[in-house]
């Protein structure tokens, strides 16, 4: 990769509007790369209609916004495609499995541009992505037959896109050794360590956290598959503590929302969903981070990162890719609310123990999972096999 070459990301969103991890992820990227002198454009859908077809200069990154498809993604696949032909990237880096890969493919076919691929979370390294996500996310009973129908079918349109774009990537990222071998298995591609990086915070005293009340974070949206249930629960069953919870987040169907937080108790907080640089705040003020996330969801997530730059130990129940926690000393991997009780309850009342776990926790997040690192590490990578 070379400072001459003109590199796009082909994303959903960009975060400063919407989205998660993987856009938080790309933006990083983008905008080192920027920084470093590289000539960097993004394209997304924007949710704001006034910004449709237009380019803002985002940190030094030429962003292209597009009308969005809502559900209906791949309806977007020709705006993508035009998008591209007009930016004529030597580089396109697509950071989510998305049937908007078709767009990237087939640019990719018709010039000399190198697809990238990197993968997000841990059901993305199989052929029937979409219709097994949506399968476990969705019931037939509670959607409606017609309803379920037309988005199962949306699925499978979504599946087919992505499958057939797959066979155009050109190089392939993987979060962890789960997702490499079965990237492998499935597409038969190769795929080299993608590592995540933030940015590094102003350092705050751990003496801080240590004295008073102290603040238990949880922070993602709500789907069942991040299991907020648990949280809720462990707050609730630490009610007679001296400790805050706090759940940073939300989810679309009230219902759902309500019947969760229903008996409530009072120590959890509920800030409901936040812009990213707000929700960045609660982790300096954070304690210990829980993440509920099913063994089998995410790649790695951002908010690992978030909390071991600030010094934050996490707390996983069953959650470990590539045994990271227990491996570096990174936090606790629990199974139970029971367990996870008595593990908070254990650290916390030990102030010299948890200022020594968060000095190391500290120490390896900058050694490992800085923007700069991350940069480093890609640029190195696409470089040895160029």
């Amino acid at each position: 990769m070379h400072k001459d070459h003109k590199i796009t990301f082909v994303m959903l969103w960009h975060i400063s509007e919407r989205g998660g991890g993987a856009e938080v992820q790309a933006n990083y990227l983008a905008q080192e790369l920027a920084e470093r002198g590289y000539n960097v454009s993004y394209v997304c859908q924007t949710t704001k209609a006034s910004k449709v077809n237009t380019t803002s200069m985002v940190n030094g990154v030429n962003v292209l916004w597009l009308k969005p498809a809502n559900k209906f993604v791949w309806l977007n696949c020709k705006a993508y495609l035009k998008a591209l032909k007009s930016l004529t990237p030597d580089i396109i880096i697509q950071r989510n499995s998305s049937p908007l890969l078709w767009a990237s493919a087939q640019y990719k076919k018709k010039s000399s541009a190198k697809l990238i691929w990197v993968c997000t979370d841990n059901l993305a390294p199989f052929n029937n992505f979409f219709t097994k996500r949506y399968k476990a996310r969705n019931n037939k009973k509670e959607v409606g037959f017609i309803k379920y129908s037309i988005f199962y079918i949306n699925a499978v349109i979504s599946d087919k896109l992505r499958n057939a774009a797959m066979k155009g990537v050109s190089r392939a990222f993987s979060q962890n050794e789960f997702q490499r071998l079965n990237i492998k298995k499935n597409f038969g591609l190769e795929s080299s360590k993608m590592i995540s990086g933030h940015p590094t915070p102003e350092n705050r005293s751990r003496e801080l956290n240590v004295k008073g009340i102290k603040n238990i974070l949880w922070c993602a949206n709500w789907g069942k598959h991040k299991r907020p249930e648990l949280f809720v629960n462990l707050a609730r069953n630490m009610a007679d503590s001296k400790y805050n919870f706090i759940m940073i987040g939300g989810h679309s169907d009230k219902g759902y929302v309500d019947q969760l937080l229903k008996n409530c108790p009072k120590n959890l907080k509920v800030t409901g969903q936040l812009p990213f640089e707000e929700a960045l705040s609660y982790f300096n003020e954070a304690s210990l981070f829980v993440n509920t996330s099913t063994p089998d969801g995410d790649g790695f997530p951002n908010t690992f990162i978030q909390s071991w730059l600030r010094g934050v130990p996490v707390l996983s129940f069953g959650f470990n890719p590539d045994e990271v926690i227990t491996k570096n000393q990174l936090g606790f991997v629990v199974q139970s609310v029971e367990e996870a009780k008595d593990t908070c309850i254990q650290l916390l009342e030990n102030d010299k123990a948890i200022v020594n776990l968060s000095n190391g926790v500290s120490d390896y997040a900058n050694k490992n999972h800085t923007v700069t690192v991350m940069t480093d590490h890609f640029i190195n990578t696409l470089s040895k096999n160029s």
